[in-house]
């Protein structure tokens, strides 16, 4: 793709590096789909490292004796963070997960990645020079099929073949049409709302900051750096909520769902 290209986003870690060109040849797809690989890998890494260092400042206080070891850090650690966040979200998403099964407490584990991978991937694309994976259709559709498999796999263990008849609705007569509005409404919008959601505002509120970026310099690019801060976090929590209900619908017990 030419540097003129629509759409086209020069990067510091993929094209001044020769990684987007390289990636694009090898797999045969656009610069900006392999930016968004580089950048996908470049955020995992970040968060891995940042896990590690959240591990291991839980053993440096596991190691203390008595109470000590409860204590939090007198300062903002990386350690404080992890539980800050760990608490939070799982205070926000017990309410949804454990509804009718207290076992989905298992799934707050992938909801919580889901979280802070997606925001991470938001907020990357607010830093010059880089882009927000999140705002490729792509990486996106990944992480919904992901969910997708997940709660319709959770739904077969939780109700066996009662997940699959109730797809055909409480009446006979009915089943075919409501087989088709179900299966349709399961296997297509769900991951579609959360693949399109998550591009279209991504990519536009990115768009946004970019151009007005441009045209100032002063003040009026602040004041859109900390509105795509709040959209990114605002989808985010979209993501995860969805994503976590969707759960909590196909592992409810055959009798919650009427």
């Amino acid at each position: 793709m030419a540097s003129n290209s629509p759409g086209y986003h020069y990067t510091w870690l993929g094209d001044a590096t020769g990684l987007a060109h390289t990636l694009s040849e090898t797999l045969g797809v656009s610069h900006d789909q392999a930016n968004a690989v580089i950048h996908s890998w470049l955020l995992c890494v970040g968060l891995i490292g940042l896990a590690l260092l959240g591990r291991m400042g839980l053993n440096a206080a596991n190691a203390k004796q008595g109470l000590e070891k409860y204590a939090p850090d007198t300062s903002l650690t990386i350690r404080n963070f992890w539980e800050i966040f760990v608490g939070g979200l799982k205070n926000l998403l017990d309410g949804i997960l454990e509804h009718g099964d207290s076992k989905n407490a298992w799934f707050f584990g992938l909801c919580a990645t889901l979280f802070i991978f997606v925001l991470g991937g938001n907020l990357m694309g607010l830093v010059p020079g880089f882009i927000a994976p999140t705002g490729d259709f792509d990486t996106n559709l990944a992480m919904a099929l992901a969910v997708l498999l997940v709660f319709n796999v959770a739904g077969l263990v939780r109700n066996g073949f009662g997940y699959i008849l109730h797809l055909f609705g409480p009446v006979w007569w009915l089943a075919p049409l409501i087989f088709v509005v179900e299966f349709l409404g399961v296997f297509v919008v769900r991951p579609a709302s959360l693949t399109l959601r998550l591009t279209g505002n991504m990519f536009g509120d990115h768009m946004v900051f970019g151009i007005m970026s441009d045209l100032t310099y002063l003040v009026i690019p602040t004041i859109f750096l900390g509105l795509g801060a709040f959209v990114s976090f605002i989808q985010a929590l979209v993501f995860t909520l969805l994503s976590a209900v969707y759960i909590a619908l196909a592992t409810a017990h055959e009798e919650d769902h009427h």
